[in-house]
């Protein structure tokens, strides 16, 4: 599976790593490799974050992994998170995730956490940048190592040869449905490629640009004459060339805003020649020479509400029903309680109780865990019964108001829209 080939690459040696595993065909061979190379040094402890974004399908996931790690005597960590019904899941998903899998790292004390991406899921990438509109910096594709300490071990590693590894040792992983479903970009692109091919060459662009990126680092390095803040840049002055430009300000958006994924070489185009205040990302703008985060303060909010809250300050409304989806949240009250509840934002002193966890801790330090930008926090609503926080909007629902298995009282379903 060449994993002593990139971490010799990497120069990587004997450590512990954390495996991020879903159930499915690429996490399951990565873990499966790591696993072989505990002869070598290397310690791997499992991860899996279970979003139940798939009802039944993702407690199945999550049954497979802990099977599978038990009859390898491979230590697991599992994260039970819940998302909203709302805005796109599928980057939601993947902010809690990550947050999730370096909290694990933490935890366990490991260097790395490993993620599953492989030659394909490279292809992919490239192709998807391409399409939406990425500059050189996005054809980098996705990074063998990242600073933050995630490493994708099997980037040159196929499809094929994974699907080979696991039918010799007669392991048959769990299939995600959503990965069939045509209406993500990602499953079109992953389609298309299957019928014209291509996996290698695009693979290779990714390769050449990453060798390329420090000559062109070099390049901005030598224009840059900034002024900088935890919350913003200054521009002293700008470089003559346009590229140039647009790559000295994609850097500081990056800086500001490490999350940001939507700013494409169109929107650079346009904002390094914009004079007026402009939006830049979710959390960012910019004002002329300056970029900095927003602060915007949100007045505080509170809202006696049954079924249904418009909230004017967000312009969002949260509503509660019946369950009839498995991508809206779900939580549980007493048989006998009461269905009268309140919306409104957090306030000193508020307490949380995470799902995994046996008492509250302060919701502040409850966010902070999460990696929610402190310029984001009093924006996010809250679900409040009986003088208790049900879910923090969008993160998670309280461990008290979880759905049990069997239920103990009335299920109810919250989202906003």
């Amino acid at each position: 599976m060449l994993l002593r080939e990139f971490f010799a690459k990497h120069d990587i040696g004997p450590c512990r790593i954390v495996a991020a595993v879903s159930g499915g065909a690429d996490s399951t061979a990565l873990l499966l490799a790591l696993a072989d190379l505990r002869g070598d040094g290397f310690e791997v402890v499992a991860a899996h974050v279970n979003h139940h974004l798939r009802g039944a399908d993702s407690d199945a996931d999550e049954a497979f992994v802990r099977e599978l790690c038990a009859s390898h005597d491979i230590e697991l960590h599992v994260a039970d998170v819940t998302l909203a019904g709302t805005g796109n899941i599928e980057a939601a998903a993947r902010e809690i995730r990550y947050a999730r899998l370096s909290e694990i790292r933490d935890a366990t004390q490991a260097m790395y956490v490993a993620t599953a991406h492989q030659k394909s899921d490279q292809a992919e990438t490239i192709l998807m940048r391409l399409v939406t509109g990425s500059g050189i910096a996005g054809l980098r594709g996705i990074h063998p190592l990242r600073d933050d300490g995630f490493v994708r071990p099997l980037l040159d590693v196929t499809r094929g040869e994974i699907e080979a590894f696991l039918a010799e040792r007669g392991i048959t992983p769990r299939h995600d449905r959503s990965n069939d479903d045509p209406r993500f970009l990602r499953n079109r692109i992953r389609a298309l490629l299957r019928e014209i091919g291509g996996i290698d060459n695009l693979a290779a662009i990714a390769a050449q640009a990453q060798q390329l990126w420090p000559i062109v680092e070099s390049a901005i390095d030598a224009v840059e004459d900034v002024e900088t803040t935890d919350d913003a840049t200054r521009f002293r002055s700008w470089p003559d060339d346009p590229w140039l430009r647009q790559a000295l300000l994609h850097r500081h958006i990056r800086r500001l805003d490490p999350a940001s994924r939507d700013v494409s070489a169109t929107d650079l185009a346009r904002l390094a020649t914009e004079s007026k205040r402009v939006s830049v990302t979710k959390t960012l703008e910019l004002e002329g020479n300056v970029l900095r985060r927003r602060q915007t303060p949100i007045d505080e909010f509170e809202i006696d509400f049954t079924d249904a809250a418009f909230i004017p300050q967000l312009n969002v409304t949260m509503k509660i029903g019946q369950p009839t989806t498995d991508n809206r949240q779900h939580f549980q009250l007493p048989e006998d309680a009461t269905q009268r509840f309140t919306v409104r934002n957090r306030r000193t002193g508020d307490r949380f109780q995470p799902l995994g966890l046996a008492s509250p801790k302060k919701l502040k330090d409850f966010l902070i865990d999460r990696k929610i930008a402190a310029a984001l926090r009093d924006a996010i609503p809250l679900l409040i019964w009986n003088g208790e926080i049900v879910w923090v909007a969008g993160v998670e629902i309280s461990e008290r108001f979880k759905v049990t298995s069997p239920p103990r009282g009335i299920i109810l379903e919250v989202w906003l829209e």
